[in-house]
Formats: structure tokens, sequence, C-alpha cells
């Protein structure tokens, strides 16, 4: 652990002293990504430091955490570090399936986890839930119930999905686990986005819901568009025109990092973005939220906008209701598609 705490420390040194960083103000930081919930507080504290003469306007700073390791001295050290929002990977109430998942905690655990961290006095609680899951024990308005009870102002869904490099998506592929069903996604989905409706959430982006006050600073960078600094292995970023994307390998990345005098020496994945790909992106990520996208404003950023570039497939979005305009020429995707985000935005990509 210290070898890593030292690779970090050193990545952050790397990043402030490279011009390409600019005057770094930061807004948030989060902690994500792996079980920084076990990471040493002294060494998040350290991190933390680095940041220190660049946290003018830091609004937020969360940190993931597994309802395993939660205990009421951990959520002290966390508060006195200055984290002001945690988020808890729930993932399910339902225990066959929470066991299905390989996952540590029970679904006690984690409804005990969120209760403590209320308790301690966080004020802003995330939680994660997973929505499709084959061969539930129980209705999923269970889930949406048990969900409801807990002190929480924000909540993030997803749907399970099926890769092909886990053992889960071997299974599927060879016939030994069952896929989830759309239609069984497309109800759960709606169930979620009623219940959290009536309990005065708002849906702001296809996976996430918040009360008032509640809304997460740092996901909303990805959505606008603005920079950010990925730091750790597989850590991604953005800055200006250019993503990259850390070494994944925890023994590389730290070898690299610490024998490195400059940040280009890492072995990072760098992706230029063209204006096409920049537009693209502002669609993209605009189309997954409520607040959608501004044709007058894609045409002052990239001299381009979908009703022109994509004419016959803007016409025939429209005219299937899949777009809704609002205030000020923005358009966007209603709650009942919100499913199918991707695939409309990428019709519109040029």
């Amino acid at each position: 652990m210290n070898a890593m705490e030292d690779a970090l420390l050193r990545e952050i040194d790397l990043h402030l002293n490279d011009d390409s960083t600019g005057d770094l103000d930061v807004s948030s930081i989060y902690f994500g990504g792996g079980t920084p919930s076990v990471f040493p507080s002294l060494g998040i504290k350290k991190i933390v430091d680095r940041f220190q003469p660049y946290l003018r306007n830091c609004k937020e700073i969360t940190l993931e955490a597994n309802p395993e390791d939660i205990t009421a001295e951990k959520l002290k050290q966390w508060q006195d570090l200055g984290i002001s929002r945690l988020s808890i990977g729930i993932q399910s109430f339902d225990q066959s399936r929470l066991d299905w998942m390989n996952r540590k905690h029970s679904a006690r655990e984690a409804e005990q986890a969120v209760l403590l961290a209320e308790k301690a006095g966080f004020q802003h609680l995330s939680v994660d839930l997973i929505y499709g899951i084959p061969d539930r024990s129980n209705p999923f308005e269970s889930e949406v119930s048990r969900l409801l009870s807990l002190p929480v102002d924000h909540v993030s869904a997803y749907i399970l999905t099926v890769e092909q490099q886990t053992v889960y998506g071997s299974r599927v592929k060879k016939n030994l686990e069952l896929a989830p069903d759309e239609d069984v996604v497309q109800r759960e989905y709606t169930v979620l986005c009623e219940g959290l409706q009536t309990a005065g959430f708002n849906h702001y982006e296809v996976s996430n819901w918040a009360k008032p006050g509640g809304y997460a600073i740092h996901n909303q960078h990805y959505w606008s568009g603005l920079p950010y600094l990925g730091i750790g292995p597989g850590a991604h970023g953005f800055l200006e025109k250019t993503r990259f994307a850390n070494v994944s390998n925890n023994r590389q990345y730290i070898q690299s990092v610490l024998s490195a005098t400059e940040i280009n020496e890492l072995p990072r994945e760098i992706e230029n973005l063209t204006r096409a790909d920049r537009y693209n992106e502002t669609i993209m990520t605009g189309l997954r939220t409520k607040r959608g996208i501004s044709l007058a404003q894609l045409s002052a950023a990239f001299q381009m906008r979908p009703d022109v570039e994509t004419k016959k497939e803007w016409g025939q979005i429209i005219r299937r209701g899949q777009l809704v305009t609002q205030e000020l020429g923005r358009f966007r995707i209603p709650e009942e598609h919100w499913l199918l985000a991707d695939g409309i935005a990428s019709d519109l990509f040029v």
C-alpha cells in the first residue's frame, strides 16, 4: 500500500509541474474506482493536502465506500479529512443476488452502513443500485421501497451489463446464465423512475437522481465537457482537446510513475480529439441529461448542429418523439426514451 501511495502522490506532482495543467482550480475531488474505502486515511489526507493550494473553489470531496468497510471510526476519519459525500455501493437488497454477484456485504449491512453514515453527520449520501438482474428472489418494487426508506439524497442506478471478459459474460455465452431481459430492464427502470419521482428526487441524468441540494458535483463535470484529472492505475482524464488513460496494471503503474521525471514519460493511452470528436461527445453527454443540448451552443462551439449535419436523422427522431424541445431552444430525450439515449445520440454523429 505504501508503494501505491507514493506513486499516487508522485503522479499528482508530475501533473502539477506540467505546463499543460495550467492554473489549476479544483472544484471537486472524487476518490473512486477499486476500493478507496480500504485505503489508509493518512494516505487520503496526503492526497488532499497535495491539492490544498488549488481547493479555493472546491465544492465537494466524494469517497466511494463498500458497505462492509464502513465503521464509526472510519467515518470520523473521513469527515476530518473533508470528505463531504459518501457513495455507498449497495447494488441490491436481494441477498441471493448479492451472493450471486460475490458481494462481501449483506443487504442488512448495506442498510446499516447508510444509517451509520447519517448518524456520523454526513449530509450527502449517494447509493448505487443495479436493475435488470435475472432471477430475483423478491419483486423489484421491494428493492425501491427499501432504498427510499434510507436517508440518501442521491441515487445512481445501472443496468446489469454482459461483458465478454467477465465470468458472467462467459457463462451467458455458454447459456449457463440468463442475460438481462429487455422487457424486465424497461419495467424495472420505469418502477425506479416513478418511485424516485414520488419521493422527491429529480431525474437529472439517465442513471442519476438527486433531491434538491443533493446533486453530485463531480459527476456533472463529465456531462458538461469540463476538464478533469485522473490519478492512479486505469484512471482517465480530459484536458482541453486530449483524453488520456493510465496503464491499469498496478505494478507497471507504480514502477513507471516512480521512475518518471515528467508526465509525458508515463505509459498512457492518449487520444487527441478532433472538432468532430468533441461535437459528437457533446451531443452524447448532453442527451444523457435533463438539460439536453442547445443547437445555438453547438453551432457557436463547433460550427455544426444536428438539424443541419444530420437533417434526415434529426427529423426522424423528432417525429418518433424521442427528442422534445424545451426552453431557450434546447432539446432533450423524454424519460420514457432515456434507455435509448446512446443510440439516439449516435444517429446524430458526424
